[in-house]
């Protein structure tokens, strides 16, 4: 298993990499077809204009393709000095076709095109020389002022104290990773309580404006430093055209090659006492001196002018240029002669120090964090005595909802303002005193129906006795002194004294549930309880068979010892009205570690469904001769107790589940 594991990681990174590879493979195929669709664009018109700018307009469009341009007998045009290269070097291949072309700084993919009378030389860079694999680096940056701290790789960082910046870091960050935790927690921010939204809410606003401040304040330093540095790089060349410009007064119209060597030596005197690098060039581009030269010998910079800024219509002109995958500044301005024509260029190149540019972000963070952080803290403080103040009341209004009663000693909320919340104070007082005088209304009401409920049962159970009394008393007054009043009286007194005893019944089961004595609850044998009643029971009129399934006693239960057996009885005897042939007793000691169950069984024809839920309110019964108060009473008599009792019915039978704590 472990093998085939390692089989499908090793397929796995195989996959990716050539994922990688067939992606990167189509990133450049892309390139190369706009290279060629740009190429054609240049080929059409080098065919029908020379102008310089129209070239300029397709040339310079993307900075990722390089165009270089020549004529029968020299480079006339190239899109950017990025590429270090040298126009004798260039070799030309075959046309229309892509090859390897090595330049001094890169290597690059290049494709050479046939435009009438010029060549067109498309170059893509593939991976640009890090500064590290140029010979000799070392040297070179001791001979620059501009570029000693991005040539010398072992230039010593400025160092800063980045504690207040690590100590608001990880300030955010313990923040951020409670609110996280926080809403995983509640699962979503709607499942919050409304003082934890209240929280969240102002310290993610607080939160929000620290960082847009934050960010906004690193982002001014830097353009600040930036324009600083470009405006002291603008004055430092406008100083050396100037100084240039009075050195020489030349009357020549442009300047040549010949003047090489002794520029040269003025340059390295005047960059030395300015700490500046400085380069010449001539009309065309060409570099003619420099204070450096070890840059250009050691192909590091480009000997031509960017064409930004050779075909510039105004000046100084102040662009970027990169050495390797740095970037640095340089201003270029007109070389004047003594009447004040262009007779070549002056370029003054500054690199922008990342370690100095930090320096000043890490020196005005010094003095932003503390403050940040003493107010943030004061932030996440008030945040949460807001969010407490703002919804104590309505936490007052819900502990009083919780533990509302009816007639209550007070219910009522004392908020003594005058805002929203206690708007919403006096609406809740006043609905109190209308649940309160609604509820009194409600039992008098309740009080009064049940009365009239039990009138009418009253009525109803009194009457049906009283119309065949009524009846046959009349019958005896017609007979008396006949030769029957004897027969009759005979056959009708049993009558009458069986209807007088059923007024007597239902006269007693009326006045038990009314006076419903108090349940108490003591330790009761309740095996032995439940015994005496099945014998007793099973000697009833309908012959109905009682089976009893359990201990005879030893069992103890918490119920009440004088009630207990009415319980039995008034579930025994519906089950005998309802069973044809069967009843099962069962006495379940084990059910569970606190409870006794004793289920009793009839095979009768269940309980309908539409009347299940009306089985244990009282005067309901579904017999002609109950008054449906047995279950009533049995349900007031367990529950009493701390007991409980169920029933389950089907068209097979009914069996009733009571539920006695054990001691």
């Amino acid at each position: 298993m472990k093998i085939y594991r390692s089989y499908i990681l090793i397929f796995a990174l195989l996959a990716s990499v050539w994922m990688l590879s067939s992606c990167s493979s189509d990133a450049f195929a892309k390139r190369q077809r706009y290279a060629e669709q740009q190429t054609e664009v240049l080929r059409d018109l080098l065919g029908h204009t020379t102008s310089l700018d129209s070239v300029r307009a397709v040339a310079e469009k993307d900075e990722d393709i390089y165009f270089y341009i020549f004529d029968p007998y020299q480079m006339v045009y190239w899109s950017s000095n990025r590429l270090v290269a040298d126009a004798d070097e260039v070799i030309l291949y075959a046309y229309d076709t892509w090859q390897d072309m090595a330049f001094g700084n890169a290597k690059t993919k290049a494709r050479w095109t046939r435009a009438g009378l010029y060549n067109i030389l498309t170059v893509i860079p593939i991976e640009f020389t890090e500064l590290d694999d140029f010979p000799d680096i070392e040297e070179i940056a001791s001979q620059s002022f501009s570029f000693r701290e991005v040539l010398n790789p072992h230039a010593a960082p400025y160092a800063s104290s980045r504690l207040s910046f690590i100590l608001c870091h990880v300030l955010f960050s313990l923040v951020v990773l409670i609110g996280i935790i926080g809403l995983i927690r509640h699962r979503g921010f709607r499942n919050m309580r409304l003082s934890t939204r209240i929280l969240y809410i102002i310290m993610g606003c607080v939160l929000a404006v620290f960082v847009y401040f934050f960010f906004m304040s690193i982002r001014y330093v830097h353009t600040n430093f930036e324009e600083r540095q470009r405006r002291g790089l603008q004055t430092r060349s406008e100083y050396i055209q100037a100084y240039l410009r009075s050195k020489y007064a030349l009357h020549m119209e442009e300047l040549t090659p010949s003047v090489s060597k002794d520029l040269t030596i003025e340059l390295r005197d005047l960059g030395y006492d300015l700490n500046q690098d400085i380069h010449v060039y001539s009309l065309s581009g060409d570099l003619l001196a420099s204070s450096s030269e070890a840059l250009f010998k050691g192909n590091i910079l480009y000997h031509r002018m960017p064409p930004e800024a050779l075909y510039s219509k105004s000046y100084p002109v102040l662009c970027y240029e990169h050495v390797a995958s740095h970037s640095y500044l340089v201003a270029y301005l007109p070389f004047y002669n003594d009447y004040f024509n262009t007779i070549g260029y002056i370029g003054v190149p500054y690199f922008l120090s990342e370690q100095r540019r930090n320096a000043e972000v890490d020196a005005l963070l010094a003095k932003l964090l503390p403050p940040y952080i003493i107010v943030l803290l004061l932030a996440l403080l008030f945040s949460f005595w807001a969010a407490r103040s703002m919804t104590a009341p309505l936490s007052m209004i819900a502990e009083k909802m919780r533990k509302f009663e009816i007639k209550g000693k007070d219910n009522h909320i004392h908020y003594p303002y005058h805002d929203e919340l206690g708007a919403l104070v006096e609406r809740y007082n006043l609905l109190v005193d209308q649940v309160e005088e609604s509820a009194a209304q409600l039992a008098n009401a309740e009080r009064e129906g049940a009365w009239r409920t039990m009138a009418r049962q009253i009525a109803h159970e009194i009457n049906n006795p009283l119309t065949p009394m009524k009846l046959s008393v009349q019958k005896l007054q017609r007979l008396r002194g006949t030769e029957t009043f004897d027969a009759y009286f005979e056959k009708a007194t049993p009558m009458l004294i069986s209807e007088i005893d059923n007024l007597a019944h239902i006269a007693q089961s009326f006045s038990t549930f009314a006076k419903q004595p108090v349940v108490t609850t003591d330790e009761v044998d309740i095996a032995y309880k439940l015994s005496q009643v099945i014998t007793l029971q099973r000697a009833n009129d309908e012959q109905i068979p009682i089976r009893y399934i359990g201990a005879d006693s030893g069992v103890t239960v918490l119920a009440d010892p004088e009630q207990v057996s009415q319980v039995f009885v008034n579930i025994l005897r519906n089950a005998i009205q309802a069973s044809p042939t069967d009843i099962i007793v069962v006495l379940n000691t084990a059910y569970s570690e606190r409870e006794v169950q004793i289920s009793i069984s009839d095979d009768g024809s269940g309980i309908p469904e539409d009347i299940q839920e009306k089985i244990f309110q009282p005067n309901f019964t579904t017999k002609s001769n109950g008054n449906g108060l047995g279950l009533a009473i049995s349900k007031h008599i367990v529950e009493g107790t701390g007991g409980r009792i169920e029933f389950t019915s089907s068209p097979k039978g009914t069996t009733f589940f009571i539920y006695f704590k054990k001691k």
